[in-house]
């Protein structure tokens, strides 16, 4: 799995940096290295280090692999859910994915998120915005 995400970055940072830029003022997204390892990061971290905290969470609240552990927030809401029925829903996929682990598409996502988070995170900027000041008199 990490050789996958070690090709993906070398084709990510090599794809990027060959493009002809004769004449052309030089753009944030021709350096790759201010932004690429942020994004790179954040999609690894999202999508590794996600799934392990979503199942600490859901099991710190008592959605176990063996079930829903007594006295537990997760029996509150269970009770809450099939007295009430708001909610059920929710508990249904909660104790699914306590019980099951997460599934691919919300490893995909959480990935994404991450992405974005190490992208917004990365401090780069566009040098060729310029950001104009008012002065109030």
């Amino acid at each position: 799995m990490l050789r996958t995400y070690v090709v993906c970055y070398l084709l990510l940072i090599s794809g990027l940096s060959v493009r002809g830029t004769e004449g052309k003022e030089k753009s944030f997204w021709d350096d790759p290295w201010c932004w690429g390892p942020a994004l790179v990061g954040g999609a690894v971290a999202g999508a590794v280090l996600g799934p392990v905290a979503l199942g600490a969470g859901l099991a710190g609240m008592g959605f176990t692999g063996a079930g829903i552990t007594a006295g537990s927030v997760a029996a509150g809401a269970m009770s809450t859910a099939a007295t009430t029925g708001v909610g059920a829903g929710l508990v249904a996929a909660a104790q699914s994915a306590g019980a099951a682990g997460v599934a691919v598409g919300t490893k995909v996502a959480m990935g994404a998120a991450g992405a974005a988070v190490g992208y917004l995170s990365s401090g780069c900027e566009e040098p060729n915005c310029k950001k104009e000041t008012k002065r109030i008199r």
